[in-house]
Protein backbone atom coordinates (compact mmCIF):
# COMPACT_ATOMS: atom_id res chain seq x y z
CA UNK A 1 0.00 0.00 0.00
CA UNK A 2 1.48 3.36 -0.60
CA UNK A 3 0.00 6.63 0.54
CA UNK A 4 -1.22 9.66 -2.93
CA UNK A 5 -0.29 12.78 -2.55
CA UNK A 6 -2.86 14.71 -4.68
CA UNK A 7 -2.03 18.54 -5.90
CA UNK A 8 -5.57 19.87 -6.45
CA UNK A 9 -6.22 22.50 -3.78
CA UNK A 10 -6.45 21.90 -0.53
CA UNK A 11 -7.02 18.31 0.76
CA UNK A 12 -8.61 19.29 4.38
CA UNK A 13 -9.68 22.19 6.56
CA UNK A 14 -6.51 21.27 8.75
CA UNK A 15 -3.92 23.85 9.06
CA UNK A 16 -6.09 25.51 12.78
CA UNK A 17 -5.69 22.08 14.30
CA UNK A 18 -1.96 22.81 14.60
CA UNK A 19 -2.93 25.28 17.45
CA UNK A 20 -3.28 23.91 20.76
CA UNK A 21 -5.20 26.54 22.49
CA UNK A 22 -6.24 28.37 25.81
CA UNK A 23 -9.01 30.26 26.04
CA UNK A 24 -9.14 33.98 27.24
CA UNK A 25 -11.55 33.54 29.84
CA UNK A 26 -13.89 30.45 31.62
CA UNK A 27 -16.64 31.64 29.28
CA UNK A 28 -15.18 31.36 26.09
CA UNK A 29 -13.98 27.82 27.48
CA UNK A 30 -17.13 26.50 28.34
CA UNK A 31 -18.95 27.64 24.87
CA UNK A 32 -15.72 25.77 23.28
CA UNK A 33 -16.48 22.69 25.56
CA UNK A 34 -20.14 22.99 24.77
CA UNK A 35 -19.30 23.21 20.71
CA UNK A 36 -16.88 20.14 20.71
CA UNK A 37 -19.60 17.87 21.77
CA UNK A 38 -22.21 19.27 19.64
CA UNK A 39 -19.60 16.98 17.02
CA UNK A 40 -19.28 13.28 16.10
CA UNK A 41 -15.45 12.59 15.91
CA UNK A 42 -15.23 9.17 15.66
CA UNK A 43 -11.65 8.70 16.08
CA UNK A 44 -12.13 10.47 19.71
CA UNK A 45 -14.50 7.54 20.39
CA UNK A 46 -12.43 4.56 20.34
CA UNK A 47 -12.09 4.53 16.54
CA UNK A 48 -8.97 3.17 16.08
CA UNK A 49 -8.92 2.58 11.41
CA UNK A 50 -11.16 1.29 9.14
CA UNK A 51 -10.82 -0.54 5.57
CA UNK A 52 -13.68 -0.24 2.75
CA UNK A 53 -13.58 -1.62 -0.87
CA UNK A 54 -14.00 1.48 -2.94
CA UNK A 55 -16.69 1.35 -5.48
CA UNK A 56 -16.67 3.35 -8.94
CA UNK A 57 -17.95 3.14 -12.26
CA UNK A 58 -15.09 4.12 -15.06
CA UNK A 59 -17.70 4.25 -17.61
CA UNK A 60 -19.85 6.42 -16.10
CA UNK A 61 -16.98 8.62 -15.13
CA UNK A 62 -16.41 9.19 -18.94
CA UNK A 63 -19.78 9.44 -19.65
CA UNK A 64 -20.63 12.03 -17.35
CA UNK A 65 -18.31 14.11 -19.31
CA UNK A 66 -18.05 12.59 -23.38
CA UNK A 67 -21.44 11.43 -23.65
CA UNK A 68 -19.97 8.98 -26.17
CA UNK A 69 -16.87 6.88 -25.26
CA UNK A 70 -14.19 6.58 -28.15
CA UNK A 71 -13.59 2.58 -28.88
CA UNK A 72 -9.52 2.99 -27.28
CA UNK A 73 -10.79 4.92 -24.49
CA UNK A 74 -13.76 2.14 -23.82
CA UNK A 75 -10.66 -0.32 -23.76
CA UNK A 76 -9.32 1.67 -20.99
CA UNK A 77 -12.20 1.64 -19.12
CA UNK A 78 -12.64 -1.91 -19.23
CA UNK A 79 -9.12 -2.42 -18.28
CA UNK A 80 -9.31 0.44 -15.38
CA UNK A 81 -12.61 -1.70 -14.21
CA UNK A 82 -11.12 -5.01 -13.65
CA UNK A 83 -8.75 -3.34 -10.70
CA UNK A 84 -10.20 -3.53 -7.54
CA UNK A 85 -9.22 -1.11 -4.67
CA UNK A 86 -9.67 -0.46 -0.63
CA UNK A 87 -9.09 2.34 1.24
CA UNK A 88 -7.02 1.96 4.98
CA UNK A 89 -8.13 5.04 6.97
CA UNK A 90 -6.42 6.00 10.82
CA UNK A 91 -5.46 8.84 12.41
CA UNK A 92 -1.87 9.12 10.35
CA UNK A 93 -4.40 9.38 6.91
CA UNK A 94 -5.92 7.29 4.25
CA UNK A 95 -3.91 4.74 2.31
CA UNK A 96 -5.70 3.23 -1.46
CA UNK A 97 -4.41 -0.06 -2.22
CA UNK A 98 -4.80 -2.33 -5.24
CA UNK A 99 -6.03 -5.87 -4.28
CA UNK A 100 -4.72 -8.71 -4.52
CA UNK A 101 -1.67 -7.07 -6.15
CA UNK A 102 -0.88 -3.26 -8.12
CA UNK A 103 -2.03 -3.95 -11.74
CA UNK A 104 0.11 -3.43 -14.54
CA UNK A 105 -0.49 -1.01 -16.96
CA UNK A 106 3.24 -0.67 -18.52
CA UNK A 107 1.63 -1.14 -22.29
CA UNK A 108 -1.18 1.60 -21.52
CA UNK A 109 0.56 4.87 -20.24
CA UNK A 110 -3.44 6.64 -20.14
CA UNK A 111 -4.68 3.88 -18.02
CA UNK A 112 -1.69 4.27 -15.38
CA UNK A 113 -1.84 7.63 -15.06
CA UNK A 114 -5.61 7.31 -14.47
CA UNK A 115 -4.88 5.28 -12.07
CA UNK A 116 -2.68 7.69 -9.72
CA UNK A 117 -5.30 10.28 -10.48
CA UNK A 118 -8.03 7.64 -9.13
CA UNK A 119 -5.92 7.00 -6.29
CA UNK A 120 -5.28 10.63 -5.35
CA UNK A 121 -9.30 11.56 -5.72
CA UNK A 122 -10.09 8.65 -3.18
CA UNK A 123 -7.76 9.41 -0.70
CA UNK A 124 -7.91 12.98 -0.96
CA UNK A 125 -12.00 13.11 -0.63
CA UNK A 126 -10.90 10.87 2.89
CA UNK A 127 -8.55 13.14 4.19
CA UNK A 128 -10.79 16.07 3.98
CA UNK A 129 -12.82 13.84 6.03
CA UNK A 130 -10.30 13.21 8.82
CA UNK A 131 -10.40 16.62 10.37
CA UNK A 132 -13.74 16.74 11.88
CA UNK A 133 -13.71 12.95 12.08
CA UNK A 134 -10.94 13.80 14.94
CA UNK A 135 -12.16 16.79 16.39
CA UNK A 136 -9.33 19.13 15.17
CA UNK A 137 -11.39 21.65 13.66
CA UNK A 138 -11.94 23.36 16.74
CA UNK A 139 -8.62 24.86 18.92
CA UNK A 140 -7.41 22.22 21.50
CA UNK A 141 -4.76 23.90 24.42
CA UNK A 142 -1.20 27.59 23.89
CA UNK A 143 -2.65 29.57 21.39
CA UNK A 144 -5.23 32.43 22.12
CA UNK A 145 -9.07 32.03 21.49
CA UNK A 146 -12.28 33.74 22.05
CA UNK A 147 -15.83 33.78 20.99
CA UNK A 148 -17.56 37.08 19.96
CA UNK A 149 -21.29 36.99 19.61
CA UNK A 150 -22.03 38.26 16.20
CA UNK A 151 -25.52 38.89 14.94
CA UNK A 152 -24.84 35.25 12.57
CA UNK A 153 -24.07 33.25 15.68
CA UNK A 154 -20.17 33.38 16.67
CA UNK A 155 -17.14 34.33 15.58
CA UNK A 156 -14.23 32.16 16.68
CA UNK A 157 -10.64 34.05 16.91
CA UNK A 158 -7.22 32.49 17.34
CA UNK A 159 -3.97 33.80 17.72
CA UNK A 160 -0.95 32.62 18.86
CA UNK A 161 2.88 31.41 17.77
CA UNK A 162 2.52 30.90 14.01
CA UNK A 163 -1.49 30.98 14.20
CA UNK A 164 -4.12 32.82 13.09
CA UNK A 165 -7.48 32.16 12.33
CA UNK A 166 -11.37 33.39 12.47
CA UNK A 167 -13.79 30.56 12.18
CA UNK A 168 -17.67 31.60 11.90
CA UNK A 169 -20.21 29.59 13.72
CA UNK A 170 -24.00 29.72 13.32
CA UNK A 171 -26.26 30.21 16.39
CA UNK A 172 -26.36 26.34 17.03
CA UNK A 173 -22.63 26.11 16.66
CA UNK A 174 -22.02 24.33 13.17
CA UNK A 175 -19.05 25.77 11.95
CA UNK A 176 -20.21 27.37 8.70
CA UNK A 177 -16.26 28.98 7.50
CA UNK A 178 -13.10 29.61 8.46
CA UNK A 179 -10.32 32.12 7.23
CA UNK A 180 -6.36 30.74 8.08
CA UNK A 181 -3.91 33.37 7.57
CA UNK A 182 -1.15 30.97 9.96
CA UNK A 183 0.53 28.45 8.69
CA UNK A 184 -0.44 28.91 5.40
CA UNK A 185 -3.02 30.58 4.18
CA UNK A 186 -6.20 28.89 3.47
CA UNK A 187 -10.08 29.97 3.45
CA UNK A 188 -13.25 26.90 3.86
CA UNK A 189 -16.70 26.73 3.46
CA UNK A 190 -18.62 24.06 5.82
CA UNK A 191 -22.18 22.16 6.13
CA UNK A 192 -22.82 20.13 9.32
CA UNK A 193 -25.41 17.71 9.19
CA UNK A 194 -27.24 16.58 12.45
CA UNK A 195 -26.24 12.87 12.82
CA UNK A 196 -27.27 10.34 15.18
CA UNK A 197 -23.84 11.17 17.69
CA UNK A 198 -24.01 14.44 16.82
CA UNK A 199 -22.80 16.78 13.76
CA UNK A 200 -21.32 15.30 10.90
CA UNK A 201 -19.16 16.89 7.70
CA UNK A 202 -21.56 17.07 4.75
CA UNK A 203 -19.55 19.07 2.57
CA UNK A 204 -16.35 21.58 2.74
CA UNK A 205 -14.86 23.48 0.18
CA UNK A 206 -11.64 25.11 0.38
CA UNK A 207 -9.44 27.20 -1.49
CA UNK A 208 -5.68 27.79 -1.35
CA UNK A 209 -5.55 31.73 -0.25
CA UNK A 210 -7.48 33.61 2.47
CA UNK A 211 -9.08 36.21 -0.17
CA UNK A 212 -12.59 34.99 -0.57
CA UNK A 213 -13.26 36.19 -4.10
CA UNK A 214 -10.28 34.10 -5.63
CA UNK A 215 -10.73 31.33 -8.06
CA UNK A 216 -9.78 28.01 -7.32
CA UNK A 217 -11.66 26.13 -5.12
CA UNK A 218 -11.94 22.46 -4.05
CA UNK A 219 -14.77 20.78 -3.21
CA UNK A 220 -15.87 17.47 -1.49
CA UNK A 221 -19.60 15.71 0.14
CA UNK A 222 -20.38 13.06 1.88
CA UNK A 223 -22.93 10.75 2.96
CA UNK A 224 -22.97 8.28 5.74
CA UNK A 225 -23.32 4.83 6.83
CA UNK A 226 -23.66 3.27 10.08
CA UNK A 227 -20.66 0.36 10.78
CA UNK A 228 -20.37 -0.45 14.80
CA UNK A 229 -21.98 2.61 15.61
CA UNK A 230 -19.46 4.68 13.80
CA UNK A 231 -21.03 6.92 11.17
CA UNK A 232 -18.44 7.08 8.41
CA UNK A 233 -18.71 8.05 4.75
CA UNK A 234 -20.48 5.89 1.79
CA UNK A 235 -20.65 8.23 -0.91
CA UNK A 236 -18.05 10.87 -1.77
CA UNK A 237 -17.81 13.37 -4.45
CA UNK A 238 -14.84 15.04 -4.58
CA UNK A 239 -14.44 18.49 -7.29
CA UNK A 240 -11.40 19.06 -7.95
CA UNK A 241 -10.41 23.25 -8.61
CA UNK A 242 -8.75 22.11 -11.79
CA UNK A 243 -10.33 18.94 -13.22
CA UNK A 244 -14.05 16.99 -13.51
CA UNK A 245 -15.88 15.86 -10.41
CA UNK A 246 -15.54 12.32 -9.17
CA UNK A 247 -17.92 10.36 -7.16
CA UNK A 248 -17.44 6.90 -5.27
CA UNK A 249 -18.67 4.59 -2.81
CA UNK A 250 -17.06 3.34 0.42
CA UNK A 251 -18.59 -0.49 0.71
CA UNK A 252 -17.34 -3.81 2.94
CA UNK A 253 -15.94 -1.33 5.77
CA UNK A 254 -15.01 -3.25 8.39
CA UNK A 255 -13.65 -1.08 11.80
CA UNK A 256 -11.43 -1.47 14.45
CA UNK A 257 -12.08 -0.02 17.72
CA UNK A 258 -10.59 0.07 21.05
CA UNK A 259 -8.72 2.31 23.65
CA UNK A 260 -5.31 3.83 22.78
CA UNK A 261 -3.27 3.79 25.78
CA UNK A 262 -0.55 6.24 25.92
CA UNK A 263 2.57 5.42 27.29
CA UNK A 264 4.93 7.70 28.51
CA UNK A 265 9.05 6.90 28.94
CA UNK A 266 10.01 5.87 32.12
CA UNK A 267 11.77 8.66 34.10
CA UNK A 268 15.36 9.19 33.55
CA UNK A 269 17.50 7.31 36.51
Amino acid sequence: MRKVTVGFGLLCFCAIAIAQSSSSGSSDEALLDKTRNLYDAPFKRNLISFDCAVQFDWKEHFLEFTKVIPPDALQTAERLQSVQHRIFVDRSGAVVSSVPKRPDFSDAPKAAQLERVFDGMVSGGVSAWLPSSMGEILPVAPTKYAFERIDSGYRLTMNGAGVAATLLLNPDLRVTSGVVQLPQPMRFITDFASGPSGYVLQSVKTGSTSDPTAAGEAGFAYTYQSVQGFQLPALVNVTPSTTEPWHYELSDCKVVAGIVIKVAPPPKP
